[in-house]
């Protein structure tokens, strides 16, 4: 995270379902995550981000862009050092930077039908 000035967590008027989400995901990880819905303007941006202050220093907030690709979002092996050396290389994607912190996709549902039938990774909310 950057030392950009965010609006407190706390300072939030109102979702306190999302806020309590949000919370007790930080708290106990095998809820698995939080999916915040709700009109432009309600404050998701905000709380997740608040929320990535909270989290120890060493916890990352990473943001998935939605033109992202399977190997960004899940890592690669290297291919080069693989037929050259022998050496198999993984590196690491989006998830493994995100793990123990914070994984922020903006507008799930434009990834959701972007993805759909490409036979690669999508979100969906139920």
């Amino acid at each position: 995270m950057t030392n950009i000035e965010r609006f407190p967590f706390s300072a939030v008027v109102g979702q306190d379902d999302a806020k309590l989400a949000l919370l007790l995901a930080a708290i106990e990880p095998r809820i698995g995550g939080v999916l915040l819905r709700g009109q432009k303007g309600s404050a998701k941006t905000t709380l997740a981000r608040g929320l990535a202050a909270l989290l120890p220093h060493d916890s990352a907030f990473v943001e998935l862009p939605l033109g992202a690709t399977e190997d960004r979002v899940i890592g690669t092996l290297d291919i080069a050092a693989a037929v050259t050396g022998g050496d198999v290389r993984f590196h690491p994607g989006l998830l493994a930077r995100a793990h123990g912190g914070v994984l922020y996709v903006d507008e799930v549902n434009l990834l959701a039908e972007r993805r759909r039938g490409t036979g690669g990774f999508y979100l969906t909310s139920a």
